[in-house]
């Protein structure tokens, strides 16, 4: 009994320390969060557009610094004014000017970033999307034969009208109206699709558009279709944004392209044009891939840019062209990625529940290169004692040191505080060094359940932490080490995490005890296999904390008889009726 005292004594005292935010700390909030898209007449600019700045949380905010990503976007901090509703306080506007004539028809997006320094959650970005529409007078499409196709949106001001003419060729070209009314910055979208038997080759054709209330979109688009068994380049990740320090390490970005057309995409070369060069490095690191690099060892804190041009064997590589973005930030303080608060069983930003383990990104957390974790420590359950200080690194929530499980450079994994208040917002904060970094917040949650997942580079396809009756993993074979297909039947333990607080109840950081077993809600707890009209649902046999881990849960359910079989079953819970994420589950027939 004095023993529970004890520990019921301490509980007390955690919770009282984790009941508020950081008195007398102003917290940094923007609204909107994000701008646009804003749909500007091409030779134009912009109206002006206003973001709020106000104060979230106690003390007194100030707005020292406001930067823009863009030549054409620029804002400026005015004087603060008396929140409007339902906002309270006081509140900074920040107009923000489209300098957009300068810009050709297409589509932008740039950041505005707010910084307020002794603030939580600051730096804030904010994206500015701007369209600039009008109809182009021409346009190149690129497909393969036999029902390839490619289309480009335009956007004329108005509802139009449109006929089509094909010089070369037929039935090739077509129009599509938006569904529904047609204002500014509805797309129409121009379409090219091979027909079958056409030929390889280059084809023309006319789109003439009319009935528009700007009088410029009424005019004729000329639109040439190539019909090619060459490759065709797509780029499959549009905005290369990158971090560092000054005086830091090189960061790298894996740009991937994808092949549209035929034969084997392969890129030759790339280069850079920037205003500072010597910042970036370019490598062909496969066939359809780049390597982009950036040394910020030589250039002061601030933004940096560049646009990567291609050489390669595809049809349409002299259209394709990367914009590149490097922040470079001080030396010497860790900082808290804006979203870089993470759970680790999908990577999202969410509200992490009590008890949950939670991934931190950012940078400068540790030295370069060692990564730090507690002995014997196979992520990401961990095997306790769980120290607070790794690597000379600590993290405060609510400005309590918590448990962690790995600290490197760049990513913290920690526990979540089961005293952490529910619906209440939580402070997180790194210390390296004795060097604070800045300050992050989240809203914590009772439960948030999230199924783990393989990682990619062990096993592809979305495929869910599973493990059947006779310990072997549940995969499609050959999977990772001894596994096989589940079967209806079989009691599998699915391994999630964000349950929450258990029965008895549990500490931060303790291992979780196997007598008793520390369960959560069973009757509350659901998994269903399959998706629509197939799906099939079954309640957990058992719910709660795997013995001897920390924040790491199972739950424990049998296939129905009746559930959907094959390599990739939908596998969901529903956990008190919160649903986790989606994976697959491989289940054969009986």
């Amino acid at each position: 009994m004095q023993r529970l005292l004890r520990r019921n004594y301490a509980s007390v005292v955690l919770l009282f320390a984790f009941s508020s935010i950081l008195s007398a700390t102003p917290r940094l909030v923007l609204s909107p969060s994000a701008i646009g898209p804003i749909y500007v007449t091409p030779g134009t600019n912009g109206p002006l557009q206003t973001l709020t700045a106000s104060n979230g949380g106690d003390g007194i905010l100030s707005i020292t610094s406001t930067t823009t990503s863009a030549l054409w976007l620029t804002a400026s901090v005015g004087t603060q004014t008396a929140c409007a509703s339902p906002l309270t306080g006081v509140c900074f506007p920040i107009a923000i000017s489209l300098n957009t004539a300068m810009l050709a028809p297409g589509n932008y997006t740039e950041y505005v970033t707010v910084l307020s320094p002794a603030t939580i959650d600051s730096p804030q970005q904010v994206s500015v999307n701007v369209v600039v529409g009008g109809v182009p007078g021409n346009v190149t499409l690129y497909v393969a034969p036999n029902g390839g196709t490619a289309s480009v949106n335009v956007y004329p001001k108005s509802a139009i009208a449109s006929s089509i003419v094909t010089q070369s060729g037929s039935g090739w070209l077509g129009i599509a109206a938006p569904k529904g009314a047609v204002t500014f910055g509805t797309p129409y979208a121009i379409t090219g699709t091979s027909q079958a038997g056409q030929a390889a080759g280059t084809y023309s054709g006319t789109v003439s558009i009319s009935g528009s209330t700007f009088q410029p979109d009424n005019q004729t688009i000329n639109v040439t279709l190539n019909v090619t068994t060459s490759p065709i380049i797509q780029v499959n990740n549009q905005n290369i944004l990158m971090a560092g320090y000054a005086g830091g390490p090189p960061v790298t970005s894996v740009v991937n392209f994808s092949n549209l057309g035929m034969g084997t995409l392969t890129i030759t070369g790339a280069s850079i044009a920037s205003a500072t060069n010597a910042l970036f490095k370019l490598n062909v690191t496969s066939a359809n891939s780049i390597t982009i690099t950036a040394d910020p060892s030589q250039v002061p804190p601030g933004l940096y840019t560049g646009t990567v041009t291609l050489t390669s064997n595809a049809a349409n590589s002299a259209l394709v062209s990367i914009p590149v973005e490097v922040t470079v930030s001080q030396a010497g303080k860790p900082t808290i990625y804006q979203g870089g608060i993470v759970n680790i069983a999908t990577y999202l930003t969410d509200s992490p529940a009590q008890g949950d383990i939670v991934s931190l990104w950012g940078d400068q957390f540790t030295p370069v290169g060692p990564v730090f974790t507690n002995p014997t420590n196979p992520l990401p359950a961990g095997i306790p004692p769980l120290s607070t200080r790794l690597g000379n690194t600590e993290v405060l929530v609510n400005g309590v040191a918590v448990p962690l499980y790995m600290v490197s450079r760049q990513q913290i994994n920690f526990q979540m505080p089961y005293e952490a208040p529910a619906g209440q917002l939580a402070t997180v904060q790194v210390v390296s060094n004795g060097v604070d970094s800045n300050i992050r917040s989240v809203m914590v949650a009772a439960t948030a359940p999230r199924i783990l997942v393989w990682p990619q580079s062990i096993f592809q396809g979305n495929y869910g932490i599973v493990v059947n009756g006779d310990n072997t993993v549940s995969l499609p074979a050959p999977g990772m080490g001894t596994s096989r297909l589940s079967k209806p039947g079989d009691v599998i333990v699915i391994y999630c995490i964000g349950l929450g607080q258990t029965t008895p109840v549990t500490m931060t950081g303790v291992p979780a005890s196997s007598n008793p077993l520390l369960t959560t809600d069973l009757y509350s707890t659901f998994a269903t296999f399959g998706s629509g009209a197939n799906a099939v649902q079954a309640q957990a046999v058992f719910t709660g904390l795997t013995p001897t881990t920390v924040g790491l849960y199972q739950i424990n359910v049998t296939i129905p008889a009746n559930a959907p079989t094959g390599n990739s079953i939908p596998l969901q819970l529903d956990v008190g009726g919160t649903n986790s994420n989606v994976v697959n589950i491989a289940i054969a027939s009986m």
